[in-house]
């Protein structure tokens, strides 16, 4: 094995940002996939083209850096705008990955086409 410089990735470790629907990206990085928001709440720059830090886990919007949490869509630095959505998703598994919705409390959404829990009928 060819050892990499210090403060050097493989090329492998690279974060890769590629759009995966309309609304999503999905950001590989470390071994970690996060499905994120494809578009900066603050002018609608499409963060497919966006700069990722993978020790941060952090995305910054490529037309006015305005960067993001990627475990929590926390808008860090920039413009001010709203958070972006994260979904977080585990390695290798890409079915119903669970939402995380920055304008609520933190609660996990329901599955689509589920009742909310303790609702009245």
């Amino acid at each position: 094995m060819t050892a990499v410089p210090a403060g050097r990735r493989r090329v492998s470790d690279a974060p890769a940002v590629r759009q995966v629907t309309e609304d999503l990206v999905l950001v590989e990085v470390g071994g970690r996939k996060v499905l994120a928001a494809a578009v900066c709440p603050h002018r609608g720059g499409r963060l497919k083209y966006g700069r990722v830090d993978g020790d941060r886990l952090r995305i910054t919007c490529p037309l006015h850096h305005t960067t993001f949490d990627l475990t929590s869509g926390e808008r860090l630095s920039g413009a001010a705008c709203a958070d972006i959505r994260v979904v977080d998703v585990l390695p290798g598994d890409l079915s119903v990955p669970e939402q995380r919705d920055p304008a609520h409390d933190g609660s996990v959404a329901p599955a689509p086409g589920t009742a909310p829990a303790g609702g009245a009928s």
